[in-house]
């Protein structure tokens, strides 16, 4: 199935990782300086986004904006949106894997945005500006990672890269050795503690929003939760299209 802007019905998985605080070695009263801001610096997130994911389906007439959920079902015709905003300086990447195209980056738009157009503080859409992937008539399996982390993830980029730079069988191939370089970096964090992780409604309750009068228009932000991490956080949304 295409995904030039085609998804479909959506089994939502979530996997959160992130560095374990270290507690201090120390009996005493009262902590020292250096641990004070160890554990400043062990609090302090270096990973801060707002992300969204949202979707638009047409039921009864009534054209229904909402949050992508669990085990949601979405029809032909439904449309899927993402927003990303930085709190601070990190690095956001969503993929998107499917096994008739391979894999995908829709977030940055090009690696060189990082040393460009990449502040925080400003809405990056996926698709851009107000357009909406829509779902299209073929079935299929859609899988999204989204991966941040507070330092560049140079190995990553460069495995997508060759990636892009592939042809003919070889693409299987390296899509796979991709993919499975996204689950090892989630491996390697498993076993560390969650990464915080709040709603931030904007211009109202996060709810579905019914006959908005320009749905096209509506705003995905409001759907937002800011994702927080010491280091690194990851989540894997799986799209089944019936």
């Amino acid at each position: 199935m295409k995904f030039g802007r085609s998804i479909a019905s959506v089994a939502f998985m979530l996997l959160f990782f992130q560095p374990a605080l270290t507690p201090g070695g120390s009996f005493a009263a009262e902590d020292g300086p250096s641990n004070k801001d160890a554990s400043a610096r062990a609090l302090d997130p270096e990973v801060d986004f707002r992300w969204a994911f949202a979707a638009q389906s047409i039921r009864d007439g009534k054209t229904i904006t909402m949050p992508v959920t669990r085990d949601m079902v979405l029809k032909s015709g439904d449309q899927v949106k993402m927003m990303i905003e930085l709190q601070r300086r990190c690095f956001v990447y969503l993929f998107h894997d499917n096994p008739g195209d391979g894999v995908k980056l829709l977030f940055p738009y090009a690696l060189q945005q990082f040393d460009g157009d990449y502040q925080p503080e400003r809405r990056y859409y996926i698709p851009r500006g107000e357009a909406w992937f829509k779902l299209d008539q073929n079935p299929g399996r859609e899988t999204f990672y989204l991966v941040a982390s507070s330092k560049r993830l140079d190995e990553l980029e460069k495995a997508y890269l060759r990636h892009e730079s592939a042809e003919g069988p070889s693409r299987a191939e390296t899509a796979g050795a991709l993919v499975e370089m996204i689950k090892e970096l989630g491996r390697q964090h498993r076993e560390l503690s969650s990464p915080a992780e709040r709603p931030v409604p904007i211009g109202g309750a996060l709810r579905s929003v019914e006959n908005a009068p320009d749905p096209g228009r509506f705003d995905i932000a409001a759907f937002a939760d800011e994702v927080l991490s010491t280091g690194f956080t990851a989540r894997t949304y799986t799209i089944e299209h019936e």
